[in-house]
């Protein structure tokens, strides 16, 4: 009868030990909700549970039988969409979830004393839970979690899983300097405010991964990392989102017109001067400019402290606009007061021709010098008279002269501000990403 009772006895504790492992094991391994858990039938059962477990529940003492121990608090952030980038505020939003579990001492049960329930699930209000915040918070309310609303998992070894979702936003400084292609990095950071190394250690022990994550239309993720840190005597955490924009948008409604309008302002310069619709052309170009950087200001994000290639490129095209204006209002000058003088710049001035000995001029005999004496009629011309008003070089022919030049010279221009502006702005972006662009 001994034997038996000691046989007994040994595997009722093969048992218990297996059950505990088992249970270890399911911590270790950060299970979520199961066929296995067993929420119970029983409804007396279920309230002696929750009233044996929680009737002396003090939710501001660390889950501890012995209080000199560490709370272990792992944690991991699933991001699933990016909302909101706002350049001009620097608000970066992200909606997400954290899985948060560490084992609360407390409460623990025997699932056979309670119709086999091995998980329960209470309101975070009533156990204790780390208090996690969200470092430079846009609204300045940084809590993780909602108290009214969440609701935490437990098992029958104290094993807690606590899953707050919600919109998380945080200050993120914004580098405009080669926007559109621009690459933002924005740091989420959250810590236990009211804890210190001695009492809570957080973690993040995997790495963050996107497989719930829907992509952006205006922001695609280049890389997501994360990291943990020792600062003010409390562990802090960081996930760093490194941000691209997709620069399709702002390619086939910013910079294509403004390609447009820059190849139009050269295109001034081949208006005939005598055609009276020059300076009418020149100033449309020029008030299509200024409607155009009316609508690029309101998309280009608001800073001071740095100054964007973009917007630089826009105050140079625009620039090169005014100076056609002016050029123009002074051609248009000169062409009314002096356009029919003799113009005594020689350096546009064109090559004098070689009369050809075979040239015909027409006779007139009035102007001709003749000699009668007795002889065949002799008549002798002026062929540098007559060849005079071929000869001479006005300024209305000197202006066009300038003009063909200036449209060689505003369009050489042209193309290489726009090509140093593309390849400065595509040179840090890899093939790779110019294909997700």
């Amino acid at each position: 009868m001994r034997n038996i009772s000691q046989t007994f006895l040994v595997l009722l504790v093969l048992n218990s030990l297996a059950i505990v492992s088992s249970e270890f094991a399911s911590i270790s391994s950060h299970p979520e909700d199961s066929a296995d858990d067993n929420i119970g039938t029983d409804l007396d059962g279920m309230k002696k549970l929750f009233k044996d477990t929680l009737a002396n529940y003090d939710t501001r003492i660390r889950p501890r039988e012995d209080q000199s121990q560490v709370v272990h608090v792992t944690t991991k952030f699933v991001p699933q969409s990016i909302l909101e980038f706002d350049t001009s505020e620097q608000k970066f939003s992200v909606l997400g979830y954290f899985r948060i579990h560490w084992t609360d001492e407390v409460i623990t049960w025997n699932p056979a004393d309670y119709a086999q329930t091995n998980t329960i699930k209470v309101p975070v209000t009533e156990i204790w839970t780390p208090s996690l915040i969200i470092l430079k918070a846009f609204d300045g309310d940084g809590v993780v979690g909602n108290s009214n609303t969440d609701i935490a998992k437990i098992s029958d070894v104290g094993y807690v899983q606590w899953v707050p979702e919600g919109i998380y936003s945080v200050v993120c400084h914004v580098d405009i300097k080669y926007y559109p292609f621009d690459e933002q990095t924005c740091i989420i950071t959250y810590y236990v405010s009211d804890e210190t190394i001695t009492t809570v250690e957080l973690d993040h022990p995997s790495d963050v991964n996107l497989d719930e994550y829907t992509a952006n239309s205006a922001w695609r993720i280049a890389s997501i990392s994360q990291r943990r840190y020792l600062l003010y005597n409390t562990y802090h955490i960081d996930v760093e989102f490194k941000v691209q924009r997709r620069a399709n948008f702002a390619t086939f409604t910013l910079i294509m017109p403004l390609l447009m309008l820059a190849f139009l302002n050269v295109c001034i310069f081949l208006v005939p001067v005598g055609s009276g619709e020059k300076g009418s052309f020149a100033i449309t170009i020029f008030l299509s400019y200024g409607i155009f950087v009316t609508i690029v200001s309101d998309t280009l994000p608001d800073n001071s402290l740095q100054i964007s290639y973009f917007l630089l490129f826009i105050i140079v095209l625009l620039f090169m606009s005014v100076l056609s204006v002016l050029y123009t209002i002074i051609q248009a000058k000169l062409m009314s007061s002096i356009g029919d003088k003799e113009c005594s710049i020689n350096c546009l001035r064109p090559k004098k021709r070689s009369i050809s000995n075979n040239k015909v001029i027409p006779f007139d005999q009035d102007d001709a010098m003749c000699n009668t004496n007795g002889k065949p009629e002799v008549c002798t011309v002026d062929v540098d008279a007559e060849n005079e008003d071929d000869d001479k070089y006005t300024w209305a022919m000197f202006l066009e002269k300038l003009d063909s030049i200036l449209f060689v010279v505003f369009l050489g221009l042209a193309l290489v501000l726009s090509s140093g502006f593309f390849s400065l702005m595509l040179r840090r972006l890899s093939e790779s990403t110019l294909q997700d662009l």
